[in-house]
């Protein structure tokens, strides 16, 4: 656990950057040793640094944790995951991770403090690599855990589950490959092994190229984006259902799985919204374009496509990314005339509306832009017991994240009846000197486990089936960056002996 003064120092840094931020983070792939990069103020487009330097040479993907205070960027040219420390004016960069061959996109398990790669020697040799991200820890930046078995067909774009449980890492060639889902669960049975695997519907008729992936934050849906290469382009958004293992059919009035055709060519990149309700994507082909899909879970023909108006132009879009609450998309644009220079367009998530356009001087190729996110945090991790109804389902309050100054609510579904317990703490590793998770077969809840350090326990008796617990957080800045972990324990008279089962854990990490 980070020492008092180091929390302090995070979180000095941490409200700088919020009266500041966000950040907009751009890399490039020029050519060279030297790629430019851009940190962009996203309120007012305004550049607050740009360089270039060994460490951003060929980005090829860009993750902020730690409040805003630690960027993580992959390479693909000079083999590495590099690290820039940001103060709100100036990164300090240094080497993460030399990796064995290019690193293609990456992955932050931010309740395990985890962060994940996909490199190889070769396309056909690339595995994911674990990678410890947590600062405090001894083994900051050395490999935890690695797969064994994605060698063989080439992989790039791919991408971790915001509940780190999952990785979809789909073949490129997917007219005849497939796409496929990696179990990054430390705690589960089948971690590291490929879980699902499947070819992509309508897919085989020409050369089809996965162009990205998403997974919805529950895990209960898989998103593959891919554009196929033929006399006449086209575009799908292929979702595939965790549980049950199947596609999700957007067309039964037509005989077979029908995928979501995006009605514009090369389509390329693409973000979900931290709900799942959205996804934005861009594309290259004609001039160059950016969208919104709507996406319905409950009847798939009712999701629809937007294309969003950027009156400046966004040509050759090689790069799209949502804010951490998912208000504003960011949107590259590089200029078929490789000696103009390249935008940054920040654009409303919901109208589409230009909020500014930056221009970035110097270069082209424009693959990566990242959100800085010095917003609150609250992810799932592992797994509880089942009871009459299921596992108990642990999560956030809809709009609630821990905040400073400000009430943070958790609620359990999945329970028979409105009474529970809730445990909180500091630790998901140990407590009281024993190593979690524990069995609380002992209490007679057989298989059920306990997943955090309980410092605190609160008994909560609801009118709805749904039972919430507010906490408190107190108006102290010294917490921002605090990290702190829940479980609930809902009461189920006919589960086990006690009549208490478990549900999964919540990491959360308080910001501003």
């Amino acid at each position: 656990m980070p020492s008092y003064s180091s929390m302090v120092a995070a979180a000095t840094v941490a409200i700088a950057l919020h009266a500041q931020g966000p950040i907009v983070f751009v890399g490039t792939s020029v050519g060279g040793s030297i790629d430019s990069h851009f940190f962009v103020d996203a309120t007012t487009g305004g550049v607050v640094n740009q360089g270039g330097n060994a460490f951003t040479d060929n980005v090829t993907d860009a993750v902020w944790t730690g409040l805003g205070t630690r960027l993580y960027v992959a390479q693909s040219i000079q083999p590495r995951v590099s690290l820039a420390q940001w103060n709100g004016t100036t990164p300090s960069w240094s080497t993460f991770y030399n990796a064995p061959g290019a690193c293609y996109g990456l992955g932050h398990d931010a309740a395990r403090r985890r962060l994940w790669v996909l490199t190889g020697a070769s396309g056909s040799t690339r595995e994911l690599v674990c990678l410890d991200a947590d600062p405090a820890s001894a083994g900051y930046g050395t490999v935890i855990a690695q797969t064994t078995s994605l060698s063989g067909p080439s992989r790039e774009r791919w991408e971790l589950s915001p509940s780190g449980n999952l990785a979809a890492v789909p073949h490129v060639f997917i007219q005849s490959g497939l796409f496929q889902l990696v179990d990054t669960d430390p705690g589960s049975a089948t971690f590291l092994q490929i879980v699902a695997s499947a070819p992509v519907p309508n897919s085989a008729s020409t050369l089809t190229i996965a162009s990205d992936c998403a997974i919805r934050r529950d895990d209960q849906y898989a998103l593959v984006l891919y554009t196929g290469v033929s006399t006449v382009p086209f575009n799908g958004l292929a979702m595939w259902h965790v549980p049950s293992g199947q596609w999700v059919d957007f067309d039964p009035a037509t005989p077979g799985v029908q995928n979501f055709m995006i009605p514009l060519p090369v389509a390329n990149v693409m973000d979900l919204s931290r709900d799942g309700s959205f996804a934005v994507v861009s594309g290259q082909g004609g001039g160059g374009w950016v969208g919104r899909v709507d996406i319905d879970y409950v009847n798939p023909a009712n999701t629809t496509f937007t294309r969003f108006t950027v009156s400046q132009g966004v040509p050759n879009c090689n790069a799209v990314s949502l804010s951490a609450d998912s208000t504003r998309l960011s949107v590259s644009a590089t200029p078929v005339n490789l000696a103009s220079p390249s935008y940054l367009a920040i654009l409303d998530a919901t109208t589409g509306a230009t909020q500014s356009y930056t221009l970035l001087s110097g270069a082209w190729n424009v693959y990566t832009t990242a959100w800085q996110d010095l917003a609150g945090s609250f992810d799932p991790f592992g797994h509880g017991c089942s009871g009459v109804l299921g596992e108990p389902v642990l999560a956030a309050a809809p709009g609630s994240l821990p905040t400073v100054g400000q009430p943070f609510t958790v609620q359990l579904a999945n329970v028979p009846i409105p009474v529970a317990l809730f445990a909180a703490g500091l630790s998901n590793t140990t407590s009281g000197g024993v190593p979690l998770p524990v069995d609380l077969g002992f209490l007679g809840m057989p298989g059920c486990p306990l997943l955090v350090d309980p410092m605190f326990l609160d008994l909560e008796v609801s009118a709805s089936v749904a039972v919430s617990h507010v906490y408190q957080v107190p108006n102290q800045s010294n917490l921002v960056g605090l990290l702190f972990y829940v479980q609930g324990f809902p009461f189920d008279g006919t589960a086990n002996a006690l009549g208490i089962v478990a549900s999964n854990g919540g990491a959360g990490r308080i910001g501003l």
